[in-house]
């Protein structure tokens, strides 16, 4: 799952996703928080000019940090990924992308040119992994794998055959992480129980499709 906790640790890797070194995004970030900040409290008072409810009450956004956003949308505006293959990067749903990228895009953007070099841009939409492998080699041969989690033996029968797993000889959760050769976390799944074979939960993931 691609956040800037993590990305930030592998500063060539930060560098070839976004344009920016992670100091320059730093700064970027510290220059606009304000911006971003203001942009966040009109739009959720916009149209509820009575709002009882006061400011981060509520359900929470996917991406609650300025620099998750921003990163989303660095990664979009350098490698012109599509709205689907960041879904998948990031781990959230489509309406939380467009969101996302109309908010800070105004940050980046003025009068239609970007405000900062972020290098060469493919000149195709990037739709698909194998595309991205193309200009991004860091993010090359990505890896699937499901780690295992013991969890007390269930009380119902029921649940003791679903989370029964055979290798470990015991009652698991399985989570499916997707990340490249280098480390880096690119997608995490949810928890399932321990019986299905891995490939097996790779098979029923939407990763066969993206992949």
């Amino acid at each position: 799952m691609m956040r800037y906790n993590n990305l930030k640790q592998r500063p060539k890797h930060f560098l070839a996703f976004t344009g920016l070194t992670v100091a320059e995004f730093d700064k970027l970030v510290q220059d606009n928080r304000q911006d971003w900040q203001d942009q966040r409290i009109q739009r959720l008072l916009k149209n509820l000019p009575n709002r009882k409810r006061k400011i981060g009450g509520g359900r929470k956004f996917a991406l609650t940090t300025m620099e998750d956003q921003l990163l989303l949308t660095l990664i979009l505006a350098k490698s012109y990924c599509s709205c689907l293959l960041l879904e998948y990067l990031f781990n959230i749903d489509a309406s939380t992308v467009c969101r996302t990228v109309h908010t800070l895009m105004s940050l980046i953007k003025k009068d239609g040119k970007y405000i900062i070099d972020l290098g060469p841009r493919p000149s195709k939409k990037i739709t698909t992994i194998e595309e991205l492998r193309k200009v991004m080699p860091d993010i090359d041969e990505i890896l699937a794998d499901c780690t295992e989690q013991r969890i007390p033996r269930p009380e119902k029968k029921a649940k003791r055959n679903k989370h029964h797993s055979g290798k470990k000889k015991a009652f698991t959760i399985k989570t499916q992480m997707v990340t490249t050769k280098q480390g880096l976390i690119v997608n995490l799944g949810k928890p399932v129980p321990g019986r299905p074979h891995d490939y097996k939960i790779f098979k029923m993931s939407n990763l066969p499709k993206i992949i």
